[in-house]
């Protein structure tokens, strides 16, 4: 570990526990705080050492369970321990062990079991646990039920419905010449700033063009997201719009099958032709002998010459064709029809719904995502190669489509009836592999929004900027700013970036009376009934009430994309 950058500072010593992307990106964001040290206890690979070194963090190669990694790392020291390795166990036997040498350290864990997290909060004092699962399912949500959103979270945490952060144009969205209190009242939604400035007028009107950021619930804000872009048909009742390529679909014949109807096909008609003439009959009855014949009915009411030999050799002929050909059918229907079984036994079958969201990957995060999407009343379709006993009964008792198999390969795909889906989210723990099914997706519904998790956030950022998808977000990279938050205040659920500016979210929970909120703060909303209120300020609220608000932070330079953002060098793997 370096000991000269640590002894020239004087500020807080926070340690990280973890070697992934979130325990980089979360020692980045702390030591973007002037004054404050971070050491990082993790694997001692050569690719981790300088992504830590470049983070502005300091290295202590060991295992987070042994006393002697944490003495190393100063822990008697420190102010405040974050464990956010993928391991659950792992991180809460760190703390505790941290705790035990260091009685006043601050606690931040990592858990993916929810309920865990809150019993461990309300029983280990100055402690604050998060899901990465949960935390990051709220955005991908969020995002592929109003392509507009650009940040989602659950307020009030744990069971608090839905909300969002969403950017509208003015001019694109009707929004232009109305004042700001109408839009809130129409759309339900509060407006948070108008072209990046949240000193706002609520009897102002929204400018031409202006970008308007506004919160509220996504069941409100989803009723006026913005169509596709290119989508100009008029929407069908699941709220979609048809896709003008998919209104004639043809399937493609097995070409073995074609060749041996054509042949069955061409020796009929040289069959009916030739004896129609050798009985001097009309063409149906010499069709019908000649079909009797390929089926090998039997003769009865005609019969072949035998005096002709030409005849005689034209029935056998026909007689061996039509076994042929019988043969041949009965194999290849056999076939389909055991293939139609072994697939609907593999949970591939053909999907028949309209409107619905297709999500790849029932992981951790893909689990999170697929309990949110569940209180929409969106049909869903879950695409899962290995899926658990228990998301299978979960796709029996509620009633979504739960397909097992591969959703890069292209038939896989093409069961998802994606022509008329309203979204897709690609949720794997391979960003190439989440990267083609959206490649693969978007060949068969441009129209289609597209929400992607890419692990490594420089990657993601590239991928927004070559491929134009703008929904692609890093869950390390969302999560990060939240475990960063937590480590000052319990109530931190990360941040945004509006036209250029940083806010960070936090839950603020008034305890000095009303009217004394942190210096600086936008109030947005108000746990109320097991619901939320949007408000505009902090007055008219009790000591007690939980509010949602917005912290101004540090400029950043124009452009800044909605793929989460690259804030060190990359990581290569992202667990769930």
């Amino acid at each position: 570990m370096t000991r000269g950058r640590i002894a020239a500072l004087s500020g807080p010593l926070t340690i990280v526990v973890g070697d992934d992307a979130l325990a980089i990106n979360t020692a980045a964001e702390i030591c973007r705080l002037p004054g404050h040290r971070v050491t990082v206890i993790g694997s001692g690979g050569e690719d981790f050492a300088k992504s830590t070194l470049a983070a502005g963090a300091d290295l202590v190669a060991g295992r987070a369970d042994s006393s002697d990694s944490l003495e190393r790392a100063g822990v008697g020291n420190a102010a405040t321990i974050i464990a956010v390795s993928p391991n659950d166990q792992l991180n809460l036997h760190a703390a505790l062990l941290a705790r035990d040498a260091n009685p006043h350290i601050r606690i931040v864990l990592r858990q993916f079991n929810r309920t865990l997290a809150h019993k461990i909060e309300q029983n280990l004092p100055d402690s604050a646990v998060l899901s990465l699962a949960w935390h990051s399912a709220a955005s991908y949500a969020a995002t592929a039920l109003d392509p507009s959103c650009f940040r989602g979270l659950q307020f009030p945490e744990p069971d608090g419905p839905l909300t969002g952060f969403v950017e509208r144009i003015a001019a694109n969205d009707d929004l232009a010449g109305r004042t700001v209190a109408e839009i809130e009242v129409a759309l339900g939604a509060r407006v948070v700033a108008i072209n990046g400035d949240t000193a706002i007028d609520r009897l102002m009107r929204i400018p031409r063009y202006a970008r308007v950021c506004l919160y509220g619930t996504i069941e409100r804000l989803m009723h006026s997201a913005p169509r596709p872009v290119g989508d100009e048909s008029p929407p069908t009742a699941s709220g979609r719009a048809p896709n003008a390529r998919s209104r004639w679909r043809f399937v493609r014949a097995n070409p073995y099958m074609c060749s041996f109807a054509s042949a069955a096909l061409i020796i009929f008609c040289l069959g009916t032709w030739h004896f129609r003439v050798a009985f001097g009959v009309d063409w149906l009855t010499a069709a019908y002998f000649v079909l009797a014949t390929m089926t090998t009915t039997g003769y009865g009411d005609i019969t072949p010459d035998r005096g002709h030999v030409l005849d005689v050799i034209m029935a056998m002929m026909l007689m061996l064709a039509g076994i042929v050909f019988t043969g041949v059918f009965i194999g290849f229907a056999a076939s389909l029809l055991t293939r139609a079984q072994w697939v609907r036994a593999q949970g591939l079958r053909r999907v028949r719904r309209r409107g619905h969201i297709v999500v790849c990957g029932a992981g951790s995060i893909g689990s999170g995502v697929i309990e949110l999407l569940l209180g929409f009343g969106k049909p869903l379709v879950v695409v899962e190669a290995t899926p658990d006993p228990a998301m299978v009964e979960r796709a029996r008792d509620l009633g979504f489509d739960l397909l097992t198999g591969d959703a890069s390969r292209d038939d896989t795909l093409d069961l998802c009836n994606l022509d008329a889906a309203y979204s897709l989210i690609a949720l794997t723990n391979f960003d190439t592999l989440n990267l083609e099914i959206a490649l693969g997706a978007r060949a068969r519904n441009p129209n289609m929004p597209i929400v992607l998790r890419i692990a490594e956030a420089g990657f993601a950022a590239s991928i927004a900027r070559h491929f134009d998808f703008r929904t692609t977000y890093s869950a390390a990279a969302l999560a990060a700013p939240a475990f960063a938050g937590l480590a000052r205040m319990s109530g931190a659920r990360g941040r945004i970036i509006v036209d250029g500016q940083e806010f960070a979210i936090d839950e603020y929970s008034l305890t000095g009376g009303a009217g004394s909120p942190p210096p600086g703060a936008i109030a947005i909303a108000v746990a109320r009934d097991n619901g939320l209120a949007l408000i505009h300020g902090f007055s008219g609220l009790e000591p007690g009430d939980r509010v949602l608000v917005l912290m101004p932070l540090i400029q950043f330079g124009r452009g800044a994309t909605r793929a989460a953002e690259a804030q060190i060098e990359p990581i290569p793997s992202e667990s769930n």
